[in-house]
C-alpha cells in the first residue's frame, strides 16, 4: 500500500493530518516534516485504529514465530 498524508485546514486556520497505509511508529517520523513543511507546531497527536491493529498483529506474527522455532 502507498503511503499517503491527508492535511485538513480548517475556516478557523487550524490543521489536521492523518496518514494512510502507514504501519506502527512510522506514522511518527511524519510529524517533523509535516511542521516543516505547513510552518506549524503540533499541538496534539493520536494514533489510529490501523497503528494499534497493526502493534497486535506484529505481537500475534513473533509470538507465532516463537512457537514454529
Amino acid at each position: 500500500m502507498t503511503h499517503r498524508v491527508t492535511v485538513t485546514i480548517g475556516k478557523d486556520g487550524s490543521i489536521s493530518a492523518e496518514t494512510h497505509g502507514v504501519t506502527g511508529s512510522k506514522c511518527l517520523d511524519y510529524i517533523p516534516l509535516l511542521e516543516d513543511l505547513l510552518g506549524a507546531e503540533t499541538v496534539t497527536s493520536e494514533f489510529t485504529g490501523d497503528y494499534r491493529r497493526t502493534s497486535v498483529e506484529n505481537t500475534a506474527s513473533q509470538r507465532q514465530s516463537q512457537w514454529n522455532s
